[in-house]
């Protein structure tokens, strides 16, 4: 992931508005401080992800891999003058929802046009127990271009894979239906080589204050908590957005 530099900072609000509705300063300074591992994001047609016909092999060395799962789970463009973190479990049922619910919306009206550029941030419940193998999932797939994709299977298949006997082989079939190399992403999981973004994101977010999934900040300097609805996001964004129009 990449934001001016090596940070994970926020916007200040809008052109440097700051509201004082919405998170702490010391909440926003937390998550301000998330480091980055990445470059540049890959432009479109770069990644392996774009050739439908070709799997994806994950790349060996760990930095490589890092950077690129870390850059894959923003989605958007980074231009966009709001940004928005999802702070999020893939076996938070709440979470599920709002993906089912909220996110398409959020991602029509706003991401795909520019308006906003969309984090998702790991924050793993210790009583979803399969929660930190998904978020792997998630990342693993995301050294290969495929972060939403997996991130929509696996919240889409919660009820499955959260019950299986065997929930890394259920991962390792799902990168199998995203064209994921087996052996690769397999390795990934069973070495649990993405865990220093997993543990990242999960003190940062506890250093935030933050106890519960999902939790939104939007603009640095507003937040939502739990699986609101797309009419709540459009009252926040557009008003945001409203204020930024020359």
């Amino acid at each position: 992931m990449r934001r001016r530099g090596a940070r994970l900072s926020l916007r200040v609000g809008w052109r440097g508005r700051r509201s004082s509705a919405g998170p702490s300063a010391a909440l926003t300074a937390a998550i301000g401080a998330i480091s980055m591992l990445g470059a540049a994001r890959p432009a479109a047609g770069q990644d392996d992800a774009d050739s439908p016909d070709a799997w994806s092999v994950l790349p060996t060395q760990l930095s490589v891999l890092l950077s690129r799962a870390d850059q894959a789970r923003v989605r958007g463009s980074s231009d966009a003058p709001v940004r928005i973190l999802e702070i999020s479990d893939f076996q938070c049922p709440f979470c599920a929802q709002f993906n089912r619910e909220t996110f398409p919306v959020l991602d029509s009206l706003y991401i795909r046009t520019g308006k906003v550029e969309y984090v998702w941030i790991s924050f793993v419940n210790p009583s979803h127990q399969l929660a930190w193998p998904a978020v792997e999932a998630a990342f693993c797939a995301g050294a290969v271009g495929k972060f939403w994709p997996m991130h929509d299977v696996l919240f889409e298949r919660q009820g499955e894979w959260s019950t299986a006997a065997d929930a890394w082989a259920t991962f390792v079939g799902y990168a199998r239906e995203l064209r994921i190399d087996e052996a690769s992403f397999g390795a990934c999981l069973r070495d649990d080589r993405t865990a220093p973004l997993q543990v990242r994101d999960f003190q940062s977010v506890q250093r935030a204050g933050i106890s519960s999934t999902p939790f939104f900040i939007i603009a640095d300097s507003l937040s939502i908590r739990g699986a609101a609805q797309a009419s709540q996001f459009r009252t926040v964004l557009d008003s945001l957005l409203k204020v930024g129009e020359p």
